[in-house]
Formats: C-alpha cells, structure tokens, sequence
C-alpha cells in the first residue's frame, strides 16, 4: 500500500497528541475497544436486517507477511518485530449486518457538510456521528484503536453503492512523533506522527484514498487468516495488530490485589472479552425483544456467546431489562431457573411532562444462591462481575 504522510498545519493534531486525547485511567483498554467497535457497529445498522452480527478475532500473524504491505515503514517495522522464530498478536473486530464504510473517499466530493462513515473513521478526528440514536457525541472515541497495539490500524469494508457491492481498505498509523525510534519517515519541518495508507489519488499526487483491488485486499486479509464478505454481505473490518496481549490483561486487574480473589477472565484475552460484552451490551445481546433498533449477536473466534453462558449478573440485568420492556422473559431464564421474584413499577410523572410514565424500573433483591455464587457454580460477586 501507498503512504500518505499527514503534513503539519494550523490547528491540526499531531499523533502524541491524538493518543492522550482519550486518557480514561478508569476504565481498562479493553473495556473501552469493545464499548467503542461495538457501538460503531451498531450505529451503522443496515436496518433492513434485524441484528447486527460482531465477530472478535483474537490471532496470530507472520510480521514478515504484513509489512511488506507497508511502503515506507517495512524496514522500521521489521527491525522492531523481526518474523524469526515468532508470530505477533493481533485483535480484529468484523461486524455484518452493518452499511459499512459508506460515503465519498474525497473531500471533493463532500456535499452539505455529510462526510460519511469512511472519511470520519479514517481519515477525520471529533466527527461525530449524527444519526438518530448513534452512540459517539464526539468522535473522539476511534482514537481508541490506536492505543491498543502501536497505533497501527486496518480497515476492510464492503458496501452497496446504487446496487453494486464495493471493497475498500485503508490503514493508519499514530504514534508519538517525539520518540526516537517513531517509524514515519521524516525529511524536515515539523513532525506530525500521523499517515495513511492506500491507493494513490489520480486525481491529488500523494494524497491516497482506499485501495479497492479485491485481490490485493484479500492477500493482505490472509496474513490475519480472515475472510472477505462475500454474497450479500455488507460490513467493516478493524484490524489492529501488534498488541500486547500480557499488558492488556495487568492492567484489568491490580497485581497487587490477592490473587486467590482474582477472576478467572483476567488471565484470558477472548475470556475477558466475553465479560467485557456482557458488562457494555447485557440488555441487546441476542434480544429479539430489545427497544431502539438491531440485536446484537457477538462471536469470539468463531464461537458464538449464548445468553445461557453469561454470567450471573449480565443474564439477570438482560432479564430485568425484558421485565421492565413488559415482555415476557424465556423460559431458560436465570429468574425463572433460580425463582427469582422481581418487581416492575411505572414511574409516573404526575404532570411534569405530557405523558403519565416515563417508563418502568424492574428490580428484586437476590441471595448467592440465586446468583450462583454457592458451590458446584462458584461464580464470582457481582461487584466483582461489574467492576
């Protein structure tokens, strides 16, 4: 792929800047990715479909094999990840179901201010998106994905343009242009520590727009072991490689703190990723009854994560939330498996507004028991659960 060199200008952020941008020292790295990728997907919804369907990879590459896609910075990358003897960790994040990157892959083209999915996560910073019901209010929360390896990311979309099907892959890079051993080449003036990759523009000389070569996409998908949509399908792909799997797994728990009390999903990347869905997503997972748009139905390599295998906690905030819609809950439920007695009241405005409920608080009181807190289950407290 073709390098974009980001130039320095007025008001412009650089890459060190972009990376403290969202400095949440709260909420661990992981937790952060999962509620942003899904949100993004949810938010592109095609709502045609009824669910949106979100696979997370996490897998091994070649080094070798990838940077060699990467004009400009292959040398750097190999002498900082030699291919000998190893692989190197990676994350994907694939969502169907979803209209993809949809939208101009130039500012020319940019009408009535509507830059489109492409150009506001890949190419734009604190472009929010302006659906109706869309989780960003400041689109700063893409940043995320730089943080997670070394600030590399990959993007792969399909989408449907005045009925026929389009690829589109683009990658981007942001680092911390003060650090000595920083990979985008320099030549003077003032660093910026941002670039892209693609395709060049025949139209602008070295301003690159998204490659759209279905055979060159798909060699650069086979160095992850992924797929491409095929068929009907429409989506986008975020690849971020090089992680560091041990260093996101310390920081979702203190080492400090006793380690007979430690959770389980805190020695596993993909198990703390099934608790991370759960934590953000309980009352849309598999939910065919959820209120404001699509369901979510989540794979972790592959392996689809049944409502029946939530933890306590999350299986009983998806029953309540039912409740509370004034559904009925299914009969595999955790209330109705454990017995559990809730209680759903309206909450009534008495004139505050022109309506007589804002809607209804569904809640109960539960014993370790019920939560399966007791042997043979032995599951860990909610607080812990939550937390």
């Amino acid at each position: 792929m073709r390098i974009e060199i980001a130039e320095h200008g007025r008001m412009s952020e650089s890459g060190s800047s972009l990376l403290r941008l969202i400095q949440n020292q709260d909420i661990p790295l992981l937790d952060l990715i999962v509620r942003e990728s899904i949100q993004n997907s949810l938010d592109a919804t095609d709502i045609t479909r009824s669910s949106v369907d979100v696979d997370i990879t996490v897998g091994e590459f070649s080094s070798n094999e990838l940077n060699k896609h990467f004009e400009r910075i292959e040398k750097g990358l190999n002498k900082r990840f030699p291919s000998v003897g190893r692989n190197y960790s990676y994350i994907s994040f694939r969502d169907c179901n979803t209209v993809g990157l949809t939208g101009p892959v130039r500012y020319e083209d940019v009408q009535n201010n509507e830059f489109g999915n492409l150009l506001k996560l890949v190419y734009e910073i604190c472009k929010p998106q302006q659906n109706e019901g869309a989780g960003g209010s400041w689109g700063l929360g893409k940043t995320i994905y730089f943080r997670m390896g070394i600030g590399l990311v990959i993007y792969y979309s399909r989408i449907k343009d005045n009925g026929r099907y389009k690829s589109r892959m683009a990658a981007c890079l942001v680092e911390d242009e003060t650090k000595p051993d920083s990979l985008i080449p320099h030549t003077g003036g003032v660093k910026r520590g941002i670039a892209w990759w693609g395709q060049y523009d025949g139209i602008r000389s070295k301003t690159t727009i998204p490659l759209d070569n279905e055979k060159e996409i798909e060699r650069i998908l086979s160095v992850f072991g992924l797929e491409p949509y095929i068929g009907d399908q429409t989506g986008t792909t975020v690849i971020v490689p090089y992680v560091d799997k041990d260093a996101l797994l310390d920081e979702v728990y203190a080492k400090n703190d006793d380690a007979e009390q430690k959770p389980y999903w805190a020695n596993s990347l993909e198990e703390y990723l099934k608790i991370a869905i759960q934590r953000w997503y309980a009352p849309r997972l598999m939910n065919a009854k959820y209120a404001y748009g699509s369901y979510l139905s989540v794979k972790i390599n592959g392996v689809k994560l049944k409502v029946s295998e939530m933890v306590p906690l999350f299986r009983l905030v998806r029953d309540l939330y039912i409740l509370a819609q004034g559904g009925n809950i299914e009969d595999t439920s955790l209330v109705k498996e454990q017995n559990m007695e809730c209680s759903v009241v309206s909450i009534d405005l008495r004139g505050v507004l022109n309506t007589t409920s804002a809607g209804r608080l569904a809640f109960g009181k539960y014993t370790k028991s019920q939560l399966l807190m007791n042997p043979p289950h032995n599951n860990k407290s909610p607080y812990q659960q939550i937390l």
